[in-house]
């Protein structure tokens, strides 16, 4: 008995699905558009933004110049961002701070296309367009928007935005060492330092690897040439250890140390 109430609850839940899909198709093929607006505003306040973002897409252009035709745009863009379809919300967005340039949403759609960006911002060692993007399109709004609530939060993901770059510029100079180059090692390092000169965390470890980078160089260097590169190790190895000495795991420090102490000697001998 159990297993027959059971079968038939199952099959009254699939016919009400069928039904509820065969409405909301029959909704969006028909010219009842005010009707499709209602449906629409209520799929999105229940949660169903695939419905909602179906509906809304369909009416934008219907809406075209009308009263509403800003609360359509609005509602699609945000129904499409629920959705987790970021970026063509994005775009929607871009879209209606163009459309509606001086609409009391258009602040929040600025904002929101950065967000979507933001959103959609990939792992750092991926390609970082978006990231770019949506750092320049959070400037550009706190630019335009220095007194709203959400310049905080806007800076917030920027931080986040910001250190994919640095990470990935990082990683990038750090791979050379990582790969035995360490004459580019040493140049991509130092430009590091020069580009993110605040960055006290991964300007130590570029420190750091710029001072091993220096001491294999030298190491692999001709006759003539390592006077100066020994030279170079060991004002690095200075300037190291005057900022991050007591920031640097014993391990390092002395495994420099020991590194800067040999240096010390191979220039005497040379000299």
């Amino acid at each position: 008995m159990k297993r027959y109430i059971y079968n038939i609850l199952i099959l009254l839940s699939v016919g009400l699905l069928f039904s509820c899909q065969s409405s909301h198709k029959k909704l969006l093929n028909s010219n009842n558009n005010d009707a499709k607006y209602e449906a629409a505003v209520k799929a999105y306040e229940k949660g169903d933004y695939y419905k909602a973002n179906q509906l809304f897409e369909n009416l934008i252009l219907y809406f075209r110049g009308k009263d509403k035709a800003e609360d359509v745009n609005m509602y699609y863009g945000k129904s499409l961002m629920e959705d987790g379809q970021y970026y063509v919300a994005g775009y929607q967005f871009e879209n209606f701070v163009r459309w509606f340039p001086y609409s009391p949403k258009a602040e929040e759609a600025l904002y929101l296309s950065a967000y979507c960006k933001y959103k959609e911002s990939p792992d750092f060692y991926l390609d970082q367009t978006l990231t770019q993007e949506s750092i320049k399109a959070f400037k550009d709004y706190i630019a335009k928007y220095p007194e709203s609530p959400r310049v905080q939060e806007a800076n917030k993901c920027l931080d986040e935005l910001r250190m994919k770059l640095i990470q990935k510029d990082y990683t990038q100079a750090y791979n050379y060492y990582k790969v035995g180059q360490y004459q580019a090692a040493q140049t991509a390092l130092k430009g590091f330092i020069n580009k993110y000169a605040d960055q006290t965390k991964y300007r130590q470890d570029a420190m750091y690897y710029i001072v091993l980078a220096d001491y294999h160089f030298a190491m692999g260097s001709v006759e003539e040439k390592k006077k100066e590169r020994w030279n170079n190790m060991i004002l690095d190895y200075e300037r190291y250890q005057a900022l991050f000495e007591n920031f640097t795991d014993k391990t390092k420090i002395e495994d420099l140390k020991s590194k800067y102490e040999f240096a010390k000697k191979e220039l005497e001998n040379l000299k």
